[in-house]
Protein backbone atom coordinates (compact mmCIF):
# COMPACT_ATOMS: atom_id res chain seq x y z
CA UNK A 1 0.00 0.00 0.00
CA UNK A 2 1.29 3.49 -0.89
CA UNK A 3 1.46 6.12 1.84
CA UNK A 4 2.13 9.82 2.27
CA UNK A 5 5.77 10.74 2.73
CA UNK A 6 6.04 12.91 5.88
CA UNK A 7 9.31 14.58 4.85
CA UNK A 8 9.27 17.83 2.86
CA UNK A 9 11.50 19.07 0.05
CA UNK A 10 12.61 22.00 2.17
CA UNK A 11 13.40 19.66 5.05
CA UNK A 12 15.39 17.25 2.87
CA UNK A 13 17.31 20.10 1.25
CA UNK A 14 18.06 21.70 4.62
CA UNK A 15 19.47 18.41 5.86
CA UNK A 16 21.60 18.15 2.72
CA UNK A 17 22.98 21.68 3.18
CA UNK A 18 23.70 21.15 6.88
CA UNK A 19 25.44 17.85 6.16
CA UNK A 20 27.51 19.44 3.38
CA UNK A 21 28.58 22.31 5.64
CA UNK A 22 29.52 19.87 8.39
CA UNK A 23 31.55 17.90 5.84
CA UNK A 24 33.66 20.84 4.65
CA UNK A 25 34.18 22.16 8.19
CA UNK A 26 34.25 19.47 10.86
CA UNK A 27 34.86 16.64 8.41
CA UNK A 28 37.82 18.31 6.77
CA UNK A 29 39.18 19.40 10.14
CA UNK A 30 39.22 15.86 11.52
CA UNK A 31 40.60 14.45 8.27
CA UNK A 32 43.52 16.90 8.33
CA UNK A 33 44.28 15.86 11.91
CA UNK A 34 44.16 12.16 11.03
CA UNK A 35 42.92 10.99 7.66
CA UNK A 36 41.55 7.62 8.79
CA UNK A 37 39.99 8.81 12.05
CA UNK A 38 38.58 11.79 10.17
CA UNK A 39 37.03 9.59 7.49
CA UNK A 40 35.44 7.32 10.11
CA UNK A 41 33.98 10.33 11.95
CA UNK A 42 32.74 11.76 8.66
CA UNK A 43 31.13 8.57 7.38
CA UNK A 44 29.68 7.22 10.63
CA UNK A 45 28.65 10.48 12.34
CA UNK A 46 28.66 13.61 10.20
CA UNK A 47 26.87 12.14 7.15
CA UNK A 48 24.10 10.05 8.79
CA UNK A 49 23.40 12.04 11.97
CA UNK A 50 21.48 15.05 10.52
CA UNK A 51 19.26 12.73 8.47
CA UNK A 52 18.61 10.47 11.46
CA UNK A 53 17.66 13.45 13.63
CA UNK A 54 15.32 14.81 10.96
CA UNK A 55 13.55 11.51 10.27
CA UNK A 56 13.18 10.88 14.01
CA UNK A 57 11.60 14.32 14.36
CA UNK A 58 9.20 13.43 11.55
CA UNK A 59 8.32 10.19 13.32
CA UNK A 60 9.61 7.93 10.56
CA UNK A 61 10.94 4.46 11.23
CA UNK A 62 14.56 3.98 10.16
CA UNK A 63 13.65 1.14 7.80
CA UNK A 64 11.09 3.34 6.07
CA UNK A 65 13.20 6.48 5.95
CA UNK A 66 16.30 4.81 4.50
CA UNK A 67 14.79 2.11 2.27
CA UNK A 68 16.12 -0.67 4.49
CA UNK A 69 14.48 -3.64 2.83
CA UNK A 70 15.97 -7.11 2.73
CA UNK A 71 17.30 -8.38 -0.58
CA UNK A 72 18.36 -11.85 -1.65
CA UNK A 73 21.93 -12.95 -2.46
CA UNK A 74 21.10 -13.31 -6.17
CA UNK A 75 19.93 -9.70 -6.31
CA UNK A 76 23.08 -8.55 -4.52
CA UNK A 77 25.19 -10.52 -6.98
CA UNK A 78 23.45 -8.88 -9.94
CA UNK A 79 24.06 -5.43 -8.42
CA UNK A 80 27.73 -6.31 -7.99
CA UNK A 81 28.00 -7.37 -11.64
CA UNK A 82 26.27 -4.19 -12.81
CA UNK A 83 28.64 -2.08 -10.73
CA UNK A 84 31.68 -3.91 -12.08
CA UNK A 85 30.47 -3.27 -15.63
CA UNK A 86 29.64 0.37 -14.89
CA UNK A 87 32.99 1.10 -13.23
CA UNK A 88 34.85 1.82 -16.51
CA UNK A 89 32.16 4.34 -17.49
CA UNK A 90 32.65 6.39 -14.33
CA UNK A 91 36.41 6.16 -14.69
CA UNK A 92 36.24 7.26 -18.34
CA UNK A 93 34.09 10.28 -17.44
CA UNK A 94 36.57 11.37 -14.77
CA UNK A 95 39.44 10.84 -17.21
CA UNK A 96 37.64 12.98 -19.78
CA UNK A 97 36.95 15.74 -17.27
CA UNK A 98 40.50 15.71 -15.94
CA UNK A 99 41.94 15.74 -19.44
CA UNK A 100 40.01 18.96 -20.04
CA UNK A 101 41.14 20.45 -16.71
CA UNK A 102 44.71 19.45 -17.51
CA UNK A 103 44.67 21.92 -20.39
CA UNK A 104 44.68 24.74 -17.83
CA UNK A 105 47.61 23.48 -15.79
CA UNK A 106 48.84 20.68 -13.55
CA UNK A 107 46.12 18.73 -11.75
CA UNK A 108 46.04 18.57 -7.96
CA UNK A 109 46.96 15.24 -6.31
CA UNK A 110 43.85 13.87 -4.64
CA UNK A 111 43.94 13.57 -0.82
CA UNK A 112 43.05 9.88 -0.78
CA UNK A 113 45.36 7.57 1.19
CA UNK A 114 47.09 5.00 -1.01
CA UNK A 115 47.92 1.79 0.85
CA UNK A 116 51.58 0.82 0.95
CA UNK A 117 51.09 -2.46 2.82
CA UNK A 118 48.51 -5.21 3.20
CA UNK A 119 47.53 -3.79 6.60
CA UNK A 120 46.89 -0.31 5.15
CA UNK A 121 45.03 -1.91 2.24
CA UNK A 122 42.67 -3.68 4.65
CA UNK A 123 42.09 -0.42 6.52
CA UNK A 124 41.26 1.30 3.22
CA UNK A 125 38.80 -1.46 2.38
CA UNK A 126 37.06 -0.99 5.73
CA UNK A 127 37.10 2.81 5.78
CA UNK A 128 37.00 3.96 2.16
CA UNK A 129 35.01 1.07 0.70
CA UNK A 130 32.76 -0.28 3.46
CA UNK A 131 32.11 2.70 5.77
CA UNK A 132 31.89 5.23 2.96
CA UNK A 133 29.83 2.97 0.72
CA UNK A 134 27.24 2.19 3.38
CA UNK A 135 26.96 5.67 4.93
CA UNK A 136 26.76 7.54 1.63
CA UNK A 137 24.20 5.14 0.18
CA UNK A 138 21.98 5.39 3.25
CA UNK A 139 22.07 9.17 2.93
CA UNK A 140 21.84 9.67 -0.85
CA UNK A 141 19.95 6.60 -2.11
CA UNK A 142 18.01 6.18 1.11
CA UNK A 143 17.17 9.52 2.67
CA UNK A 144 17.55 11.89 -0.31
CA UNK A 145 16.13 9.58 -2.96
CA UNK A 146 13.04 8.90 -0.87
CA UNK A 147 12.74 12.60 -0.04
CA UNK A 148 12.65 13.49 -3.73
CA UNK A 149 10.34 10.69 -4.86
CA UNK A 150 7.40 13.12 -4.98
CA UNK A 151 9.07 14.68 -8.03
CA UNK A 152 9.01 11.34 -9.87
CA UNK A 153 11.43 8.44 -9.63
CA UNK A 154 13.64 9.45 -12.56
CA UNK A 155 13.93 13.04 -11.33
CA UNK A 156 14.70 11.77 -7.83
CA UNK A 157 17.53 9.62 -9.17
CA UNK A 158 19.05 12.41 -11.25
CA UNK A 159 18.78 15.09 -8.56
CA UNK A 160 20.22 12.86 -5.84
CA UNK A 161 23.05 11.84 -8.21
CA UNK A 162 23.98 15.46 -8.99
CA UNK A 163 23.90 16.29 -5.27
CA UNK A 164 26.14 13.26 -4.70
CA UNK A 165 28.65 14.70 -7.16
CA UNK A 166 28.46 18.14 -5.56
CA UNK A 167 28.96 16.56 -2.13
CA UNK A 168 32.52 15.59 -3.12
CA UNK A 169 33.39 19.30 -3.44
CA UNK A 170 36.06 18.50 -5.99
CA UNK A 171 36.02 19.60 -9.62
CA UNK A 172 38.39 16.74 -10.55
CA UNK A 173 36.06 14.13 -9.08
CA UNK A 174 32.59 15.20 -10.17
CA UNK A 175 31.47 13.47 -13.36
CA UNK A 176 32.29 9.94 -12.15
CA UNK A 177 30.34 10.25 -8.88
CA UNK A 178 27.34 11.76 -10.70
CA UNK A 179 27.23 8.82 -13.09
CA UNK A 180 27.63 6.31 -10.27
CA UNK A 181 24.91 8.12 -8.35
CA UNK A 182 22.57 7.48 -11.26
CA UNK A 183 23.54 3.80 -11.36
CA UNK A 184 23.11 3.32 -7.60
CA UNK A 185 19.86 5.27 -7.62
CA UNK A 186 18.26 3.01 -10.23
CA UNK A 187 19.57 -0.06 -8.40
CA UNK A 188 17.89 1.14 -5.20
CA UNK A 189 14.62 1.75 -7.04
CA UNK A 190 14.67 -1.53 -8.96
CA UNK A 191 15.36 -3.60 -5.83
CA UNK A 192 13.41 -1.38 -3.43
CA UNK A 193 16.37 -1.39 -1.05
CA UNK A 194 19.38 0.78 -0.30
CA UNK A 195 21.23 -2.40 0.68
CA UNK A 196 21.56 -3.26 -3.01
CA UNK A 197 23.07 0.12 -3.91
CA UNK A 198 25.32 -0.01 -0.83
CA UNK A 199 26.68 -3.35 -2.05
CA UNK A 200 27.39 -1.77 -5.43
CA UNK A 201 29.02 1.28 -3.84
CA UNK A 202 31.22 -0.95 -1.68
CA UNK A 203 32.37 -2.94 -4.71
CA UNK A 204 33.10 0.23 -6.67
CA UNK A 205 35.20 1.75 -3.87
CA UNK A 206 36.91 -1.55 -3.13
CA UNK A 207 37.84 -1.90 -6.78
CA UNK A 208 39.29 1.62 -6.81
CA UNK A 209 41.22 0.99 -3.57
CA UNK A 210 42.57 -2.27 -5.00
CA UNK A 211 43.68 -0.62 -8.24
CA UNK A 212 45.49 2.08 -6.27
CA UNK A 213 47.20 -0.47 -4.04
CA UNK A 214 48.29 -2.81 -6.84
CA UNK A 215 49.41 0.02 -9.12
CA UNK A 216 51.31 1.65 -6.27
CA UNK A 217 53.08 -1.59 -5.49
CA UNK A 218 54.01 -2.19 -9.14
CA UNK A 219 55.02 1.28 -10.29
CA UNK A 220 55.44 3.25 -7.05
CA UNK A 221 53.42 6.01 -8.69
CA UNK A 222 49.86 7.20 -8.36
CA UNK A 223 47.46 4.84 -10.19
CA UNK A 224 44.60 5.48 -12.55
CA UNK A 225 41.67 5.16 -10.13
CA UNK A 226 38.81 7.62 -9.84
CA UNK A 227 40.67 9.63 -7.22
CA UNK A 228 44.06 9.77 -8.88
CA UNK A 229 43.64 10.39 -12.60
CA UNK A 230 46.06 13.33 -12.60
CA UNK A 231 49.06 12.91 -14.91
CA UNK A 232 48.34 14.34 -18.37
CA UNK A 233 50.23 11.54 -20.13
CA UNK A 234 48.34 8.88 -18.21
CA UNK A 235 45.06 10.62 -18.94
CA UNK A 236 45.70 10.81 -22.68
CA UNK A 237 47.06 7.28 -23.07
CA UNK A 238 44.28 5.75 -21.00
CA UNK A 239 41.40 7.61 -22.61
CA UNK A 240 40.95 5.35 -25.65
CA UNK A 241 41.39 2.14 -23.66
CA UNK A 242 38.92 3.15 -20.97
CA UNK A 243 36.59 4.56 -23.61
CA UNK A 244 36.30 1.13 -25.23
CA UNK A 245 35.93 -0.50 -21.80
CA UNK A 246 33.26 2.04 -20.86
CA UNK A 247 31.25 1.34 -24.02
CA UNK A 248 31.34 -2.41 -23.54
CA UNK A 249 30.76 -2.20 -19.79
CA UNK A 250 27.94 0.32 -20.10
CA UNK A 251 26.04 -1.80 -22.62
CA UNK A 252 26.48 -4.91 -20.49
CA UNK A 253 25.41 -3.09 -17.30
CA UNK A 254 22.27 -1.79 -19.02
CA UNK A 255 21.32 -5.27 -20.23
CA UNK A 256 21.85 -6.74 -16.78
CA UNK A 257 19.76 -4.00 -15.22
CA UNK A 258 16.87 -4.52 -17.64
CA UNK A 259 16.94 -8.21 -16.76
CA UNK A 260 16.38 -7.53 -13.06
CA UNK A 261 12.88 -7.95 -11.70
CA UNK A 262 11.48 -4.82 -10.10
CA UNK A 263 10.54 -5.24 -6.44
CA UNK A 264 7.44 -3.53 -5.10
CA UNK A 265 7.85 -0.95 -2.36
CA UNK A 266 5.78 1.82 -0.79
CA UNK A 267 5.98 5.10 -2.69
CA UNK A 268 4.60 8.59 -2.28
CA UNK A 269 0.93 8.95 -3.21
CA UNK A 270 1.08 12.63 -4.16
CA UNK A 271 3.22 14.78 -6.42
CA UNK A 272 5.26 17.33 -4.53
CA UNK A 273 4.53 21.00 -5.18
CA UNK A 274 7.79 22.73 -6.03
CA UNK A 275 8.66 26.26 -4.91
CA UNK A 276 11.93 28.15 -5.19
CA UNK A 277 12.09 28.52 -1.42
CA UNK A 278 12.32 24.74 -1.04
CA UNK A 279 15.58 24.73 -3.01
CA UNK A 280 17.32 27.70 -1.38
CA UNK A 281 19.50 25.32 0.73
CA UNK A 282 20.57 23.53 -2.46
CA UNK A 283 21.35 26.85 -4.16
CA UNK A 284 23.51 27.83 -1.18
CA UNK A 285 25.34 24.49 -1.37
CA UNK A 286 25.86 24.86 -5.12
CA UNK A 287 27.37 28.33 -4.58
CA UNK A 288 29.78 26.85 -2.03
CA UNK A 289 30.63 24.09 -4.52
CA UNK A 290 31.32 26.66 -7.25
CA UNK A 291 33.64 28.56 -4.90
CA UNK A 292 35.53 25.32 -4.25
CA UNK A 293 35.75 24.59 -7.98
CA UNK A 294 37.00 28.10 -8.84
CA UNK A 295 39.59 27.86 -6.07
CA UNK A 296 40.78 24.47 -7.33
CA UNK A 297 40.91 25.73 -10.91
CA UNK A 298 43.07 28.68 -9.84
CA UNK A 299 45.43 26.27 -8.06
CA UNK A 300 45.62 24.11 -11.19
CA UNK A 301 46.45 27.18 -13.31
CA UNK A 302 49.06 28.40 -10.83
CA UNK A 303 50.70 24.94 -10.69
CA UNK A 304 51.37 25.28 -14.42
CA UNK A 305 53.84 28.06 -13.64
Amino acid sequence: MDRENPVTLLGVNMVFMITAVLLITLGYYFQVKNIYAGLVITELLIIPLPALIYTAWKGMHVREAFLLRGVGPLTIWKCVLITLCAYPVGLFLNLLGNLFLGMFGELIPMPVPVAESIWEYMINILVIALAAGVAEEFFFRGFLLKGYEGLGERNAVIISAVLFGIFHFNIQNFLGPVFLGVVFGFLALRTGSVIASAAGHFVNNALSVTFMFVSGMVSKTLPQGYESTNAAGVLTSGLIFWGVMALAGGITALRLYKGMERQHRETATSVAVISFGDFIPVVVTVIIFIVFCVSELLVIINRAG
